[in-house]
């Protein structure tokens, strides 16, 4: 959609220099035109011509980075699995709403469940260990001190894809950044946005007194044992990490005209909050942005311009909310403007965040031609429009979405 757009304007620009072509044969045929006159509008003609060529140029290379990114992560992951699998039985990866990072050498795995309010340590220890709950209770410190930045440069998986992407796409059309220094969990336990080493250790003291432990026989390692801890956080926690992101997201959806209540409502459905939230897509971080779609879409309005988004840029939180922002207002303002009913359009764009506004269509009158859906959707009223899409969304998932954002709008109306 957002290429028609593009294209259109050219449309429009080859318009306007075929009239002005028109009206100097007109006048070439009423009266003499100068030598230099012609030359100048067929240089201005040449002109256009040259940057529509180096515009699909661009366009076409960019199509290309991205081909080249899908098979980076698909090589970076067989290779990141096959080193979990060295010393676990399953490979256990990070998700949309669970973190999971590993030690360099992948005996210490960290999880952290944003959407159950869950973390779990697990170490592959040598049998004569004599003390593993001491050494459980020193990674699940390091964990509560650890920054997004931190959980990012610890990911082998994705500052593999990274260094690869740096090697295989052109610099210009790139978009990295520095990964933030919130921490990912810590806030959620202490109820600090920045807790201090001394409210941490006290967090961690509190939660060893009432942690499960386990211990079984290593998979992979002879003369070893795997001992997990597991530790509740607190039901207040997911409410402390939205407020962590409470001025980005304000300040963008008051940037773009979107309701901040259906940001956060969206967030939390996408990711619980999860700042290193990754899906196999790939879509990264609290918004759960694809690059190559939504992304590419939303960096033309916050960027100006059609770029590959790296990961580092999107683990980025302020970088991750301007884009789904963005995202949301290009649904609402653009792609679904058509429909004049502001609660109807509410719940098309909702679903549309999930599957793509041509599936909403699809909902409607089975093609995905979003103005001819937007005339039958125009003639129901906002009650019979949500009923229709929780009927015939193509997909289950955007079913089940869409009625899950759209309950946890009204919980966010307040902020």
């Amino acid at each position: 959609m957002g290429d028609f757009k593009l294209n259109a304007w050219h449309a429009g620009a080859l318009k306007g220099v075929a009239m002005v072509l028109c009206l100097a044969g007109f006048l070439a045929w009423a009266q003499p035109v100068r030598a230099d006159e012609f030359s100048d509008m067929q240089n201005e003609f040449n002109s256009f011509k040259n940057d529509e060529a180096e515009f699909e140029s661009y366009k076409a290379r960019v199509a290309r980075e991205y081909a080249a990114y899908k098979t980076i992560i698909d090589e970076e992951f067989a290779r990141y699995r096959g080193e979990i699998l060295k010393v676990w039985g399953k490979p256990e990866v990070t998700t949309k709403k669970t973190y999971v990072g590993y030690s360099s050498d992948y005996k210490v795995k960290k999880v952290v469940d944003y959407e159950k309010g869950v973390i779990r340590i697990s170490a592959v220890v040598p049998a004569s260990e004599k003390e593993p709950v001491k050494v459980l209770e020193g990674h699940l410190k390091d964990l509560m001190n650890q920054s997004a930045k931190g959980a990012y440069k610890a990911d082998q998986f994705t500052t593999g894809v990274e260094k690869k992407l740096k090697k295989k796409v052109t610099p210009s059309h790139l978009q990295g950044a520095e990964v933030g220094n919130k921490p990912i969990v810590a806030d959620m336990v202490t109820g600090k946005l920045r807790p201090t080493t001394k409210e941490i250790d006290a967090s961690v003291a509190g939660m060893m007194g009432s942690a499960t432990m386990g211990k079984k026989k290593a998979p992979r390692q002879a003369n070893a044992e795997m001992v997990t801890l597991e530790v509740k956080i607190p039901t207040t926690g997911r409410a402390v990490k939205a407020r962590a992101y409470l001025p980005d997201v304000k300040r963008q959806a008051a940037k773009r005209g979107v309701d901040p209540a259906l940001v956060f409502a969206v967030m939390e459905t996408e990711s619980a909050f999860n700042p290193m939230a990754r899906s196999y897509v790939p879509a990264y971080g609290l918004m759960q942005i694809v690059p190559k779609s939504a992304g590419r879409d939303a960096s033309k309005v916050v960027l100006g311009k059609d770029v590959v988004l790296s990961p580092s840029y999107l683990y980025n939180s302020g970088n991750n909310i301007a884009m789904g922002v963005a995202y949301l207002y290009i649904l609402n303002d653009r792609y679904l403007a058509s429909v004049k009913n502001p609660e109807s359009r509410l719940y098309c764009v909702i679903a549309a965040y999930n599957t793509g506004a041509g599936n909403v269509a699809r909902a409607f009158i089975g093609t995905t031609n979003i103005n001819k859906a937007a005339k039958k959707i125009n003639s129901m009223p906002p009650e019979k429009v949500y009923k229709v899409l929780i009927r015939k969304l193509p997909h289950k998932e955007t079913r089940d979405y869409l009625q899950r954002v759209s309950k946890r709008i009204p919980s966010y109306q307040a902020v």
